[in-house]
């Protein structure tokens, strides 16, 4: 699979998040602040989800047949704090798509 990037842009009454991949730009916009993001891999099912966390929306979905290991990577453009949690429980929406 190749690099995914993920932009995040604030206006006065949306966010746009943008999702780059294989030269592919998608756009989503949502209309509260989201605290937030869930990424989920589904290495079996082919599909790696960004979700809302806190609403259990699906932002954005890509479909990869993944054949190698998966080796997440984690940056900010400017200075600030990124958290990272693991071993969540599963999401209820994720169980049944």
């Amino acid at each position: 699979m190749r690099r995914l990037t993920v932009f995040w842009f604030p206006f006065s009454y949306s966010f746009l998040y943008r999702f780059l991949h294989t030269g592919v730009m998608s756009d989503v916009r949502v209309t509260e602040h989201l605290a937030r993001i869930g990424i989920l891999l589904d290495y079996s099912g082919g599909r790696l989800l960004f979700f809302n966390a806190e609403r259990g929306l699906v932002l954005f979905t890509i479909r990869h047949k993944f054949t190698d290991a998966a080796h997440p990577a984690f940056a900010l453009e400017k200075a600030g704090a990124l958290t990272l949690r693991t071993g969540m429980e599963l999401p209820e929406f994720v169980k049944h798509s």
